[in-house]
């Protein structure tokens, strides 16, 4: 069976990884890895399934972060500024933001 991959999206999602991945990295590596390891352990998740499952990095997020995650959702939101397209990102950012 053949899968096709539209370019566009999977653009889009590389970005939204990326973005994910530099804000946590800013913050502090120890950070970044015990997000990828929650993901992992309680959702079966990577970073790549965020676009799908916001909800998963969210609650993550916030557990680890508590009140700083505004901060964290700001720095994913800074880092999407300005890059692919804007469409692909509302619903993930809308979801983060609630």
């Amino acid at each position: 069976m053949i899968y096709s991959v539209d370019p566009d999206q999977a653009i889009n999602k590389a970005l939204l990884v990326f973005s994910i991945e530099a804000a946590l990295v800013r913050v502090g590596g120890p950070y970044y890895d015990k997000v990828i390891s929650r993901l992992e352990k309680e959702y079966g998740l990577h970073i790549s399934d965020c676009d799908k499952n916001p909800q998963a990095l969210k609650q993550i997020l916030q557990d680890i972060f508590g009140k700083s995650y505004q901060q964290i959702f700001n720095e994913i939101k800074l880092e999407l500024d300005g890059v692919g397209n804007k469409d692909y990102y509302t619903s993930f950012l809308t979801a983060l933001a609630q």
